[in-house]
């Protein structure tokens, strides 16, 4: 098996570009979502993620395709780059998940339920999680009651606050499309909740937070 590392720091000087272009796939996985977004403060001690990758892993193939795409560069080179990188990003993000993230069969339920309304924040309804799991929605709203003391919409709430405190922190992304990202499709909704979360409006809450 072969390894192949992502180094965060080699994100940071176009954050904002690279989160407009892919963050779809970096936030289906709540940790890889925090690793370019806040690097020092998750479990990769040394800012790299390491994957195992046997030989005919398609990673390899479409990282050669950007270098022979970078070296040639051609008409549309900047385009077929960008696809790439799209497809190479949902790969690593299929690759972290099966290595890091897989869930436990003792895993309690509340706590699979938990995470997975931070991987789907954008979408994720009470039904829709019911459904995935197989269970009713009258059940899953007492078992996540009963396990963590919050409902489903304090849930959600939170995991979206997390998010988007992370957002207006470390990208130059508008609060218009932090707010769609995150799954408002009202921008004064996203307002009223993120003030009543942080007693702060979006815009303010970078200077705020570094007083």
């Amino acid at each position: 098996m072969s390894r192949v590392c992502w180094n965060s720091l080699r994100i940071q000087k176009s954050k904002d570009l690279f989160f407009r272009e892919y963050l779809g796939p970096l936030s289906a996985e709540a940790p890889l979502f925090h690793f370019f977004l806040d690097p020092h403060t998750n479990r990769f001690s040394d800012e790299y993620i390491r994957l195992s990758l046997g030989r005919n892993n398609v990673i390899w193939t479409l990282l050669s395709l950007m270098v022979l795409e970078y070296t040639d560069k051609n008409k549309g080179t900047q385009a077929v780059l960008r696809s790439l990188m799209l497809t190479l990003t949902m790969y690593i993000s299929r690759e972290y998940a099966r290595e890091y993230v897989q869930p436990s069969s003792e895993t309690p339920p509340a706590v699979q339920m938990s995470a997975f309304i931070e991987t789907h924040s954008d979408s994720v309804t009470l039904r829709s999680l019911a459904s995935h799991f197989g269970y009713h929605p009258n059940y899953v709203s007492a078992c996540l009651h009963r396990e963590t003391g919050k409902t489903f919409s304090e849930i959600l709430l939170e995991k979206r606050m997390e998010k988007a405190a992370l957002l207006l922190a470390n990208t130059d992304l508008s609060v218009e499309k932090i707010a769609a990202m995150l799954g408002y499709s009202n921008n004064s909704n996203f307002y009223k909740a993120f003030r009543q979360y942080y007693g702060t409006s979006p815009r303010e809450y970078p200077a705020a937070g570094s007083e």
